[in-house]
This record gives structure tokens, sequence and C-alpha cells, in this order.
């Protein structure tokens, strides 16, 4: 059942960043990243899932809003 509940989670991080990510003065990244370090500390994380919520950290990282514009 965890394990469920963790692959739900990062599904909905991966839906909401990429439609953030389209939208970058939408992104809160700071509350983002929280979210995504937060599944990072879960216990018995499947190497997949771990590497999911790089790649999503990575975006985040990557993105416009990483070069100054402003947060809505």
């Amino acid at each position: 059942m965890h394990v469920d509940i963790v692959k739900t989670e990062i599904g909905q991080l991966e839906k909401v960043l990429d439609a953030l990510i389209r939208r970058p003065r939408l992104i809160r990244r700071e509350y983002w990243i929280s979210q995504i370090e937060n599944l990072l500390e879960k216990p018995r994380l499947s190497p997949l899932d771990r590497q999911r919520l790089h790649a999503l950290r990575d975006l985040l990282g990557d993105s416009p809003a990483d070069s100054g514009s402003t947060y809505a």
C-alpha cells in the first residue's frame, strides 16, 4: 500500500511540474523542491521512483524560473 501511495504522489508531481514548466511564472520552486525532497526521504523508495524524483528536481533547476523570473 505504501508503495502505491508514493507512486501516485510522484505521478501527480510529474503532471503538475510538466504543466508548470510550460508557464515558468507559476512555479513556486521552493515549494515543489521541498515536496520532492520529502518524497526522496521516504524509506523503501524504488530505484525507478528515486530516478523519477531526481529528474523532476533537475527539471525545476533547469527552468526559466531559475534564471530570475518572478514567482506568481
